[in-house]
């Protein structure tokens, strides 16, 4: 779908599209039926949302029998439930849904997904965050993620979206739950999240009315003053709430502020004001949905105003719900007091309890108020939904300072400390951070350290200490905003800390995993600062991958941090390695990849080979890197995507050609010199007109192989001089017939001309650059490396399991180095060559190979003749082909003896590498070769659209 969303952001009159009696179209006659035959006391209750927690309680609990009574007995018309886990909230939400007289409105604080309040479910990055994206598409999708999880887990109403502007840096209580600082940003980005909501057919609550965003003040813990006249509330805090107006929003939650110039009354908050409630919002703003209070037990409502009195007040104001009341029992008498004492009417009550059912009735609880348990599974923290938090995280990232360009990391440290600053209530926030760091630092030696706010000067020094001994110090610092707390800024032993690492000119990256504005405190800037608005594991996952080049950076700052960074601030990078993703990240199906666990275990239980890794990528992501099986039949070790296969031929691709291409592209090697330019020797028995060429699409007129150890030739000399004595069996040129000989050949080509021996010359030039580090030739009777997967039992030459040592014959005579074979490598190291190839040529942000180079080795020379390119084999058109019956006529890739291939489709931006050992026990076993086809079938199949997020866009104009 286009993008649709016509938002200025400007507010002014109601639009002429009125969304909300849209919403509401073919509702009200059950809601007003049900209001007449309503005593006085029942519509009173309806009146009232009490809280909850969604835990486990037993049946003779207090805090479960108050919830029942208040159900049954006062038969109250909402609950808002706190923390909890997914299924104890279902199950309390559809027992107490039971229980009552008329359906519940279920309510919930969901400003940054479920996952806000309850375990196990969708943490979305905080409303901050999304405003870095600048992207009203991605809040539109949060909304509507956010609005499916809250109905499967039994809540009808999300009390979000923040539409405070926090442009006061001091806010204590806002912080990054708004969107930003400027009134157009918020409010698209509101008037996005409320459509998500309400399209998902869930009831979206806009929060703090007028404003709450500009106050140093927290009115959990006292009563916000906001000096502001009429004039300037219409400019600034009033803006995003006349967009969600606009939208059709359907609740909006008044703020507990004073604003003097609209209330001289200094004791009454806006909750209270008749003047604020009825006039500005409801007449003069012209809403017609519900108006919510804030917690009607907070110090800035108690602080004056006992709780029947609050309660009074707030209806007189023109309150709809009222939200945490102290005392239901004794807020409700005092209504029905003062109803009968002419001071309220029982027709304000009336207009109240109809706006109230009349949304129950939208909902469709009067037909059915029951959440299902099993949608509940298939919705919450569901696949597509992670997707969505990581795709939002990820563009949220704004990378604020990066002092000579210090990342992304081309290569993971050495030795890396990272050391987490906890400035929240939770025992272990950065368990994620961790957990990707050493995901992707495979291969570093990593010192950890996390401080709290109970850290001794020991523990703090000690930290120190250990920051010296790293070449880079990571510093997760998590600063979340906690209602009541009135603090906002950095723990002063951790601005101590700090101060004292960044005086060491120690390389610190630090990372605000919540307020951006904490590098105020310091007294000279990190090497690197990152801002990520959210502790969240989408957050914090993402943030890693961009340091090391897995994604870019591309956020702008929604805010300003004063004296320091500007509004819309935020430098940017570019992905410069491949990174694991979810399949519906690029357009691919993940049920679809899914099936490939199916047919890999299929295939081992069949016995095509005992161990198998699989990567599968699509444009610059990974959506499949899994190992599986074993090394043997009867080994316990398992195959991951680190284990080392021996690659067979595929070395003809992933090295020799490769430095082939490097070597043409610097204009040393010439691909239509004959090889006696390189190599005289080479002349013998007619082979004097072979070019390069010829040796690279197998048309050289040599023959496949000589078995050298049958035939007595043990050494690396016999081999080479053996070759060099070759006959061409056919007209060079005249057919192509593969052979072993060419690569062979080509590598002594590559020694001549560089001076290096082969082996060493890819290590520096090819593997150390593309980041294969664990990508290499072994030499040959070094004995066995259980490390890696074995290949053959050989029982005729070497009478040993071979394993860590190349399987091919006459590559191990060579000494284990040779241009067909004798690489080791995994799926995680192939993986970043794919990447390489697919990102025509750029590896780390810089060129590796020219985009016009790698086309030309990889694409047929005579294809009505024959698949091959340079070096590379292609889609046969006619017949069986490794890369399945899909893959496109411009794809290339390779096979490998002992059950290796890769393939390549840069048309649909795709690859897929398959690393077995099919010889063990025996060569003989060659049910592999299918397995190879259905894999590459599988991949393409899988692919929906384009590579490219696919996210819900706004349709709503």
């Amino acid at each position: 779908m286009a993008l649709q969303f016509n938002g200025t952001g400007t507010g002014g009159a109601p639009s002429d599209k009125d969304h909300y009696e849209e919403y509401l179209e073919g509702t009200g006659a059950w809601a007003r039926s049900t209001l007449n035959r309503l005593t006085l006391e029942q519509k009173v209750s309806q009146l009232f949302a009490s809280y909850a927690y969604g835990v486990y309680t037993s049946a003779d609990d207090p805090a479960y029998k108050r919830l029942v009574d208040l159900v049954e007995r006062f038969q109250v018309g909402g609950i808002l439930f706190f923390q909890g886990d997914p299924l104890s909230q279902l199950l309390l939400a559809n027992e107490l849904q039971s229980h009552a007289p008329l359906p519940l409105l279920m309510s919930q604080d969901m400003e940054s997904g479920a996952g806000m309040r309850l375990t196990r479910t969708t943490n979305f990055p905080s409303a901050m965050a999304l405003g870095a994206t600048r992207n009203p598409n991605l809040a539109y999708a949060a909304g509507y993620a956010t609005a499916r999880e809250a109905r499967a887990l039994g809540i009808d109403q999300v009390y979000a979206p923040v539409a405070d502007i926090n442009n006061n840096a001091s806010n204590p209580v806002i912080n990054v739950r708004s969107f930003g600082e400027r009134p157009e940003l918020v409010s698209d980005m509101v008037k996005a999240f409320t459509f998500g909501i309400q399209d998902a057919k869930v009831i979206a609550t806009a929060k703090h009315f007028p404003g709450h965003g500009d106050t140093a003040t927290d009115s959990h813990s006292d009563l916000p003053v906001l000096p502001f006249d009429r004039a300037r509330l219409d400019s600034v805090e009033l803006v995003p709430f006349r967009g969600v107006r606009d939208a059709g929003i359907m609740s909006i939650m008044m703020g507990h502020l004073a604003l003097p110039q609209l209330e001289p009354d200094p004791r009454v908050p806006a909750t209270l004001a008749s003047g604020i409630v009825t006039s500005l919002l409801r007449e003069d703003m012209g809403f017609k949905g519900l108006i919510v209070s804030d917690a009607m037990r907070m110090t800035s409502i108690t602080k004056h105003f006992g709780t029947g009195e609050a309660a009074v007040r707030a209806i007189e104001a023109g309150i709809d719900i009222l939200v945490l009341s102290q005392d239901e029992y004794a807020a409700r008498a005092a209504i029905i007091k003062a109803v009968e004492e002419g001071r309220l009417t029982e027709e304000r009550i009336d207009q109240s309890v109809l706006r109230i059912l009349q949304s129950k009735e939208w909902l469709g609880l009067h037909r059915e108020r029951m959440a299902d348990p099993v949608e509940a599974r298939r919705v919450v923290a569901s696949q597509e939904h992670t997707t969505l938090a990581e795709t939002i995280a990820r563009a949220s990232l704004t990378l604020i300072r990066n002092q000579n360009q210090f990342v992304p990391f081309a290569r993971p440290p050495a030795t890396i400390a990272t050391i987490s600053l906890n400035d929240t209530d939770e025992p272990d926030p950065g368990e994620p951070f961790r957990k990707q760091l050493k995901q992707l630092a495979v291969g570093s030696r990593i010192f950890e350290r996390a401080l709290d706010r109970r850290a001794s000067e020991a523990e703090l020094n000690e930290a120190l200490y250990v920051a010296s001994l790293a070449d880079v110090v990571l510093v997760p610092a998590f600063l979340p905003v906690r209602s009541g707390s009135n603090r906002i800024q950095l723990f002063p032993a951790y601005q101590r800390f700090l101060n004292a690492l960044i005086a060491r000119r120690v390389p610190v990256v630090l990372v605000a995993f919540g307020s951006p504005y904490l590098i105020q405190a310091l007294n000279a800037q990190p090497q690197v600062y990152v801002a990520a608005y959210s502790h969240s594991e989408a957050s914090q996952k993402t943030t890693l991958q961009a340091l090391f080049g897995q994604s870019a950076f591309t956020g702008k700052l929604p805010i300003t941090i004063p004296g320091l960074y500007p509004y819309g601030y935020g430098l940017e990078t570019r992905q410069i390695a491949p990174r694991t993703a979810f399949p519906e990240e690029v357009g691919m199906s993940g049920p679809t990849i899914a099936s490939v666990d199916s047919l890999i275990r299929a295939a081992i239980a069949d016995h095509a080979f005992p161990g198998a890794a699989v990567a599968i990528g699509r444009d610059q992501e990974l959506v499949k890197l899994e190992g599986y099986g074993y090394f043997t039949y009867d080994s316990d070790q398992p195959v991951t995507p680190a284990s080392l296969f021996d690659l067979a031929s595929v070395t003809k691709v992933i090295v020799t050609t490769t430095a082939a291409m490097k070597l043409y592209e610097q204009g040393k090697l010439d691909l239509d010199a004959p090889v006696t330019r390189y190599l005289p020797q080479f002349g013998n028995n007619g082979k004097s007109g072979i070019t390069i060429r010829h040796l690279l699409t197998h048309t050289s007129g040599l023959i496949p192989f000589r078995p050298f150890h049958e035939m007595g030739i043990l050494t690396r000399a016999g081999v080479i001089d053996d070759i060099m004595h070759e006959t061409p069996v056919y007209p060079i040129g005249s057919e192509m017939r593969y052979s072993d000989f060419n690569m062979i050949t080509l590598a002594l080509v590559i020694e001549r001309i560089t001076g290096e021996e082969f082996g060493a010359y890819v290590q520096r030039t090819v593997l150390l650059p593309l980041g294969m580090t664990h990508t290499g030739f072994r030499p040959s009777g070094v004995g066995r490396d259980l490390t890696i997967v074995p290949t053959e039992i050989d029982n005729t030459f070497r009478k040993r399991l071979v394993q860590g040592e190349v399987h091919d014959e006459t590559a191990y005579i060579l000494g284990g180095t040779a241009g067909h074979a004798g690489l080791f490598s995994s799926a995680e190291d192939l993986s970043r060559f794919a990447f390489m190839m697919m990102n025509e040529g750029e590896v780390n942000g810089a060129p590796f190979l020219k985009p016009e180079t790698i086309r030309l080795f990889t694409t047929a020379v005579d294809p009505e003749h024959h698949s091959r390119a340079l070096g590379w084999d292609t889609r046969s058109p006619t017949g069986y082909s490794s890369a399945g019956t899909l893959f496109g006529p411009r794809s290339f890739g390779h096979t490998g003896f002992t059950g290796t291939s890769i393939w390549i489709d840069p048309d649909a931006r795709l690859f897929v590498i398959l690393l077995a050992n099919r010889v063990y026990p025996t060569r003989e076993n060659t049910k592999h070769a299918r397995v190879r086809a259905d894999l590459a079938d599988i991949a393409y199949r899988a692919m929906t659209g384009p590579p490219q997020p696919i996210i819900p866009t706004i349709t709503h104009e």
